[in-house]
């Protein structure tokens, strides 16, 4: 199922559910690259032409309703649960830094990243948000891979020196304090950054939350009440707990009816 919304700059969204198959799918990445990781979790947004800053409010969103609003992070005394819902506010909305400049009559409007940083060295033109050239306008992000690079293989070099001025001036931007950190829990604070790979990883973590072990343990525990495994592999995340609170209440019930039965 698609779930639709709109971001806090008014921008319309539309994503496809992540299911438990597809978090599994996930969990048998962990030995891909994260350029791969971070394609295959961006296949579940639709809509297209987005920053990586609404992609990111984007996968806050899905997280909440395939997952759950609770995320694990680490400290001095385990894994905390931590509101997700705190994360959105510490981030709250984004700035409008979008700016035109002119480069050898080509008008480049330039913005947040479309591109996740993943060790790439062209990584600094997914600023480049649009592209004018004559009465031809080109949205960067919906070129395809191949389309990319020939475009910007003919770009003047004197951009780069726009791109670092835009980098430079709106550094501040592309620093993100997620969470500010408990000292007295021993969690330290969370901060991303758009030009390394702490944005990507976070986002990866965010949906790393199931092993292949746990994936076939909630199947076959599940499946002796909901024999239809296909089905259970359909939900979502959110979806399976529930009906494994269910079952264990159910187990719980059935076993405190043969205590009394023994009692009477």
């Amino acid at each position: 199922m698609d779930l639709s919304f709109t971001l806090l700059n008014k921008k319309e969204v539309t994503v496809k559910e992540i299911l438990y198959r597809d978090l599994r799918k996930l969990a048998l990445y962990s030995d891909s690259s994260i350029s791969n990781i971070i394609k295959f979790l961006e296949s579940f947004i639709i809509t297209k032409g987005l920053t990586v800053v609404e992609k990111l409010l984007a996968f806050f969103i899905l997280r909440e309703k395939c997952i759950g609003e609770q995320v694990a992070v680490g400290s001095t005394k385990g894994n905390v649960n931590i509101d997700l819902q705190l994360f959105k506010n510490n981030i709250g909305s984004f700035d409008d830094i979008q700016e035109e400049v002119v480069v050898d009559n080509i008008v480049c409007t330039l913005n947040y990243p479309t591109k996740f940083y993943t060790g790439d060295t062209d990584f600094i033109f997914s600023l480049i948000e649009k592209l004018k050239i004559e009465d031809e306008e080109i949205v960067v992000s919906l070129l395809s891979e191949k389309e990319y690079k020939d475009v910007f293989s003919r770009l003047p070099d004197s951009i780069f020196g726009h791109l670092e001025a835009f980098v430079d001036k709106n550094r501040s931007h592309f620093d993100i304090l997620v969470f500010e950190g408990k000292e007295n829990m021993k969690i330290d604070p969370i901060r991303i950054n758009m030009f390394d790979i702490s944005l990507t990883t976070f986002i990866v973590r965010l949906f790393d939350c199931v092993q292949d072990t746990d994936y076939r343990e909630m199947i076959f525990t599940l499946s002796k009440r909901i024999p239809d495994v296909s089905y259970l592999t359909s939900c979502t995340f959110l979806e399976l707990n529930d009906y494994y609170k269910l079952y264990l209440d159910e187990i719980e019930k059935q076993n405190q009816d043969l205590k009394n039965q023994k009692i009477s």
